[in-house]
C-alpha cells in the first residue's frame, strides 16, 4: 500500500484536521463530570475535544464494572445512530463484540453493524482500535483503487458498511470497484478482504502507517479522522473528475 501511504502523507500535509474535522457532541451531556465538561470546554475545535473524548471515555471503561450506559451513549448520543437501541439483542451482540476482539475474529452478524460496534472499540482502546464506518472504508478504498489498482487487481479492497451519507449512497464504491474490475468480477476473483478479518486487518493498516504519516507520537485516531474527513471533498472531488462509464481499469 505504498502508495496509498504516499498519498495520505500529501493529504496530511495539506489538511489541518483543527480546521477541517467537523464531528460535534454535547459537551455538558449527562455522562460528563463538571471537571471533564470543564475540561472539554477548554478545546479550541472538535478535533481537539474529540481526542479528548476518547481518554474520558477510555478511562471510564477502565473504571465502571457497569459498561452498557456508556456504550449505547457512544452509538447513540455520540454517533448519532438511534437505530442501535440498549435492548437485550443488541446489549448482547456488544458483549459479542467486545469478546470477539480478543480472538480478533469477527462474526457476520458483527460485522453486520461494525459502524456502531467499532466506535465503541475505538473509545474503550483508542491505542488499538479504530471506526470503520462508510465514509472512513470509502476514502480507502478509492485511494485503493487509484493508487495501488489503476493498472490492475493487486490489492484487496475493504467490505464496505452501510451508511447515511448522501454522496456514498449515489455514488455506489462496492458497483465502482466491480466495473473496474470486471474481468476479476466475471472469474469471481475475492476482490475484498472477508469480513470475519477485515475489522482486525484495517485496524492494522491504520496502526502501521499512522507514525510514516503524521509523524512521532501520534496516534491511529488521527490517521482514522483525515480518512473521514476527506470522503466529502477531496474524495468526491477526484471521483467526478476521474470516474469513466466503461469498462476495465480506466479510473
Amino acid at each position: 500500500m505504498k502508495n496509498v501511504i504516499e498519498k495520505l502523507k500529501n493529504f496530511s500535509n495539506q489538511i489541518d484536521l483543527k480546521e477541517r474535522f467537523d464531528f460535534n457532541f454535547d459537551i455538558n451531556d449527562e455522562i460528563f463530570s463538571s471537571k471533564e465538561t470543564e475540561k472539554l470546554s477548554t478545546d479550541n475545535n472538535p478535533f481537539e475535544q474529540n481526542v479528548r473524548l476518547k481518554w474520558i471515555l477510555s478511562e471510564k471503561y477502565k473504571t465502571n464494572t457497569e459498561q452498557n450506559f456508556i456504550d449505547f451513549w457512544i452509538v447513540n448520543n455520540w454517533g448519532g445512530i438511534r437505530g442501535f437501541k440498549p435492548n437485550e439483542r443488541n446489549i448482547e451482540k456488544v458483549r459479542r463484540f467486545k469478546k470477539q476482539l480478543e480472538k480478533r475474529k469477527l462474526s457476520l452478524d458483527c460485522f453486520s453493524t461494525i459502524s456502531s460496534l467499532s466506535k465503541i472499540s475505538s473509545f474503550i482502546d483508542p491505542e488499538n482500535f479504530v471506526i470503520y464506518d462508510s465514509r472512513v472504508i470509502y476514502t480507502l478504498n478509492w485511494l485503493i483503487l487509484t493508487c495501488e489498482n489503476q493498472n490492475g487487481f493487486k490489492k484487496k479492497y475493504f467490505p464496505m458498511p452501510s451508511g447515511r451519507n448522501k454522496i456514498i449512497a449515489n455514488f455506489d464504491m462496492n458497483t465502482i470497484v466491480n466495473i473496474s474490475h470486471i474481468s476479476e468480477y466475471d472469474e469471481n476473483t475475492e476482490l475484498y478482504v472477508s469480513q470475519q478479518n477485515a475489522y482486525f486487518q484495517f485496524c492494522d493498516f491504520i496502526k502501521t502507517n499512522t507514525e510514516l504519516i503524521y509523524g512521532e507520537n501520534s496516534k491511529p485516531y488521527e490517521l482514522e479522522m483525515l480518512l473521514f474527513t476527506l470522503a466529502d471533498k477531496e474524495i468526491f472531488k477526484e471521483l467526478k473528475e476521474r470516474i469513466k462509464i466503461t469498462t476495465g481499469n480506466t479510473v
